[in-house]
């Protein structure tokens, strides 16, 4: 049988989320297939540029994201997304609270700059 998940829920009872400054939080939700990794995140962002492993896909629910990329930025509110290629150098910025979901390769890593 399948399992309903709220995000604001486990972003609730998560005892230990990802936190990021000024006052994220990011909390994984599941895997599908054993090879994506789904995570809910909310609050405001500041994020610092990096780099990461995988492609990373941020589908915004509520409030709007802003990701800077060498070429610009991409601003997308609710019921878009943004697309961020593997090795890709990129930030991430959200000067007001928003809630989104985003889905990783298992075992993504980030590197700094």
């Amino acid at each position: 049988m399948g399992r309903k998940i709220s995000l604001r829920d486990t972003l609730a009872s998560d005892q230990a989320p990802l936190r990021a400054p000024p006052a994220w939080m990011n909390s994984e939700l599941g895997t599908v297939n054993g090879v994506s990794v789904l995570h809910a995140g909310s609050g405001r962002l500041d994020g610092g540029w990096h780099r990461q492993t995988s492609d990373e896909f941020l589908l915004v629910l509520e409030g709007e994201l802003r990701v800077e990329f060498e070429a610009g930025p991409l601003v997308a509110g609710p019921g878009e997304a943004i697309l961020i290629a593997a090795g890709e150098r990129h930030r991430a910025a959200v000067p007001e609270r928003c809630l989104l979901l985003s889905v990783e390769a298992v075992g993504m890593r980030r590197t700094d700059g």
